[in-house]
């Protein structure tokens, strides 16, 4: 009889979470090197990403736990794997617009001045928006603001999809009779 060698949700989530993590850098790449400049269409490509890679890790650690998986331990593989695939999509975002797209933020810039001007603010108004938006508008910036909302956006996705793939025994509930 072979024993199937048992998978931790950490290198389960961290396996998923790189790839995750490449494929979202991709999808920005893709997006911003056609010119696409509606943000939501980023947005709903990594969110499907998300949660297909999040129900094949699942699926993944249940293949090795008999068929099982908590709710706790779908919930902490789907964060862990949110936030691996954040971080390394910040850190290729970073190396891109740092050394590869130095005109990036310059662009963006353009784009935000525009909006600004089509929504009717005045001079001030819109110089005071631009000045709140441009502390984002840095490489750093842009690491720490696609981390956050990795990790919170994962774990918010992680809380849905932990629902629909978690599989217990029941044997964690007692079932004996109250007194």
């Amino acid at each position: 009889m072979t024993e199937q060698r048992r998978s931790g949700i950490g290198a389960i989530a961290t396996k998923y979470g790189l790839i995750l993590g490449v494929l979202a850098f991709v999808a920005f790449l893709a997006i911003t090197l056609t010119g696409i400049t509606e943000n939501w269409l980023s947005t709903v490509v990594v969110v499907a990403l998300l949660i297909v890679l999040m129900v094949l890790a699942h699926q993944d650690f249940r293949k090795t736990h008999a068929g099982m998986i908590t709710y706790g331990q779908a919930l902490g593989c789907g964060t862990l794997l949110a936030s691996i695939a954040a971080l390394l999509r910040g850190i290729l975002m970073y190396g891109y617009v740092k050394y590869i797209n130095t005109g990036f933020f310059v662009a963006a810039a353009r784009m935000q001045r525009a909006a600004i001007e089509a929504r009717g603010l005045t001079g001030e108004q819109a110089q005071r928006a631009m000045s709140l938006t441009a502390h984002f508008l840095t490489p750093v910036g842009l690491l720490v603001t696609s981390v956050i909302a990795g990790v919170i956006g994962g774990f918010i996705v992680a809380l849905i999809v932990s629902i629909f793939t978690q599989k217990s025994d029941g044997a964690s509930y007692d079932s004996r009779p109250l007194g």
